[in-house]
C-alpha cells in the first residue's frame, strides 16, 4: 500500500498542506464572501420587505379605523334622517288623517241632513200615495170606488 509508504509522506504533507492553503484562500477571499454579500443582501432585503408590510398594515389598520368611523358617521346620519323623515310622516300622516276625518264627517252631516229633507220631502208625498194605495186596496176588497175625501171623512168618523 502506498499511503503506507514513510518515503512519500513528506511529498503527500507538501500537496496537502498547499492544496488545504489553496481551498482556504480560494473560500475565505472567493466564496464565503460572495455568500456574506448574498446572505446580508438578503437579510437587508427581508427587513425592507418587513418594514414594508408593517408599514402597509400600519396604513391598512388606520384605513380600516377610517372606513369604521366613516361607517359609524353614516350609520348615525341614517338614523337621524330616518328618525326625521319618520316624524315628518308620521305627522303629515297625522294631518291628513285628521282633513279626511274632517271630510267624511261634513259629508255626513250634509248627508244627514239631505236624509231628514228627503224623509220631509216623502213623508209630505206619504199621505197622497197612502191614500190612493188605501182606495186601490178597498177596491179590490170591496168593489166600491172611494176617493181621498171619503178616506179622510171615513178616519176622522172613527
Amino acid at each position: 500500500m502506498p499511503q503506507l509508504d514513510t518515503s512519500t509522506y513528506p511529498s503527500q504533507l507538501f500537496w496537502l498542506v498547499v492544496c488545504f492553503l489553496a481551498l482556504y484562500f480560494i473560500l475565505s477571499y472567493i466564496a464565503i464572501p460572495k455568500i456574506k454579500r448574498v446572505l446580508v443582501v438578503r437579510e437587508a432585503t427581508f427587513e425592507e420587505k418587513i418594514n414594508q408590510a408593517s408599514l402597509y398594515r400600519e396604513t391598512a389598520e388606520s384605513l380600516l379605523s377610517e372606513y369604521e368611523d366613516t361607517l359609524a358617521h353614516a350609520r348615525e346620519e341614517a338614523q337621524r334622517r330616518y328618525k326625521s323623515v319618520s316624524s315628518a310622516t308620521s305627522s303629515e300622516m297625522a294631518n291628513k288623517r285628521k282633513d279626511l276625518l274632517d271630510k267624511i264627517n261634513d259629508r255626513l252631516h250634509l248627508a244627514d241632513q239631505d236624509l231628514y229633507r228627503a224623509r220631509l220631502d216623502v213623508g209630505s208625498q206619504l199621505h197622497p200615495v197612502a191614500l190612493e194605495v188605501a182606495a186601490a186596496i178597498l177596491k179590490k176588497l170591496t168593489g166600491r170606488v172611494y176617493t181621498s175625501p171619503d178616506l179622510l171623512k171615513k178616519k176622522d168618523d172613527d
